[in-house]
């Protein structure tokens, strides 16, 4: 693979390399990869903060949505998690309100 590297930043590589005892080639890898993986983490932050600020507005506006103020949002979320499959809501609102009643149920 050839890279072109202004002469510039080359002189610092090599520096480096030099400083460090190692090949240019290694601390070209190794800043390559810290990059890439930098770039990677960077995305996967804005993706949680993209989650976050979802998941805030679903909070703000619950209260105003919300069909059973009873059940707590979260109570909800674990309830849906745990439903089968084909569920339907209600079903999800009777089986929270209905383990509420049993011991070590929260």
């Amino acid at each position: 693979m050839n890279v072109y590297i202004a002469d510039d930043l080359l002189e610092r590589v090599d520096a480096e390399a030099h400083a460090l005892d190692r090949s240019r080639s290694s601390v070209v890898q190794e800043a390559l990869a810290e990059y890439v993986t930098s770039r990677a983490e960077t995305a996967r932050r804005e993706a949680v903060t993209r989650a976050i600020d979802v998941a805030e507005g679903i909070a703000d506006d619950w209260p105003s949505r919300d069909a059973h103020p009873e059940i707590f949002a979260s109570e909800y979320l674990i309830g849906l998690r745990a439903a089968d499959e084909g569920d339907a809501d209600a079903d999800v609102v009777l089986r929270i309100v209905s383990e509420r009643g049993r011991p070590g149920s929260g």
